[in-house]
């Protein structure tokens, strides 16, 4: 890549939601398991791989690294371990903190921008399952001339939560205003800012430094989120697949319709590959008295019993007349002989015990925690 097109990432992976618990008890949003084998990370990550972003500053919440250590390891998959890639891991309370004892709490953003010596940084999180190709976006950012892009998706207004930001555009197409989505008036189809920017980094920098005179937050994410009205900003459409990490519900839903296979494919088999840490294990068995219908299934499972419409990851050993249906398994999880598992998201390394009925319904998935042995029914 020639250096006129050269950009850093700051991708963000502090946004947290209690409507995620117990799933993210253990684990940040971005490190949730997604159709069998991805994380919720990879989906940003192969983006920026994918339009050859090889310098990366990474924010995550105390105490929430540890999932993203053993998920990232050297960074390879995605093209981080090259002799010129560097991504960068900090906490965000750090940051926090040196605010709060009237310290240059934006010190590292600023210095990491500086020796990237990329003309342009594009701002991320990891909530929205999405495949952008940053390249095509970088190029209408340079088109427009502006500070400024901002990546949206236009959804019904159902899809987008108390705290995502909205874009209002006027009559010639151009954005108005947004606001933080508590709308009186909600649209037929509300654009729904993703969260994701390019903007020109020396405009960034002037941006971050007038942010710590004024003592604002210590998100920049945030930040451009708030005061982007104030500024010309030039906006993209996004019009592949989509899914908002809110709650419990939009995470089994979002896992669910990958089921389909228009979904699957184009989220994960468009021109943009999506990249999550290899793992290489032996393929899944299935045995004579095995009936699977309709069904994702990682590697080095064992499958005995009956699964129908559900999603199962790497290496769950499901016995004899055991029965799965619209449910999601998580890694290493064991449903043992007689066990019914139904409507339900069972995290990793979960044992159902003989004969014990785990049933929710699609409105209501139960979730069992990570590490959890049942023995008694959940109805």
């Amino acid at each position: 890549m020639n250096n006129s097109n050269k950009m850093a990432a700051i991708l963000s992976n502090v946004s947290s939601s209690k409507n995620l618990k117990p799933l993210t008890d253990v684990r940040p949003i971005a490190t949730l398991p997604f159709d069998c084998k991805y994380r919720l990370i990879d989906f940003p990550l192969s983006s920026l791989s994918n339009a050859h972003v090889d310098n990366i500053f990474m924010t995550f919440n105390e105490g929430e690294t540890q999932s993203v250590f053993d998920h990232l390891g050297s960074g390879g998959e995605w093209g981080l371990d090259g002799f010129n890639s560097r991504y960068f891991v900090y906490i965000q309370q750090d940051f926090d903190r040196l605010k709060e004892l009237g310290k240059d709490y934006f010190a590292q953003q600023l210095n990491f921008l500086r020796k990237s010596k990329a003309p342009y940084t594009v701002l991320l999180g990891s909530k929205f399952i999405c495949n952008v190709d940053l390249t095509a976006v970088l190029k209408i950012h340079k088109l427009a001339g502006k500070e400024i892009t901002t990546v949206y998706k236009k959804v019904s207004p159902d899809l987008a939560s108390e705290y995502d930001t909205i874009l209002r555009f006027d009559e010639t197409g151009k954005m108005s205003n947004c606001y933080v989505n508590q709308l009186e008036d909600p649209q037929e189809r509300e654009a729904l800012c993703l969260n994701l920017f390019i903007v020109n980094t020396d405009w960034l920098i002037n941006f971050i430094k007038e942010m710590q005179d004024l003592g604002e937050l210590a998100s920049i994410a945030r930040l451009i989120r708030v005061y982007m009205k104030n500024y010309d900003v030039n906006t993209y459409e996004y019009t592949g697949y989509m899914s908002n990490i809110t709650n419990i519900k939009s995470f089994y839903d979002a896992n669910m319709v990958m089921l389909d296979p228009q979904n699957f494919t184009s989220l994960l088999y468009s021109s943009q590959p999506v990249y999550t840490k290899i793992k290489n294990e032996v393929p899944t068995y299935f045995s004579e008295n095995s009936k699977v219908e309709n069904c994702q299934l990682g590697s080095g499972c064992i499958i005995n019993g009956r699964v129908k419409n559900s999603l199962i990851s790497r290496g769950v050993k499901i016995q004899d007349d055991a029965l799965i249906e619209e449910s999601l398994i998580f890694t290493n999880s064991e449903i043992k002989s007689g066990a019914q598992v139904k409507f339900a998201i069972i995290d990793k390394g979960v044992v159902v015990e003989n004969n014990v009925k785990i049933i929710g319904s699609s409105e209501k998935p139960i979730v069992i925690p990570k590490g959890t042995v049942v023995t008694a029914d959940i109805l």
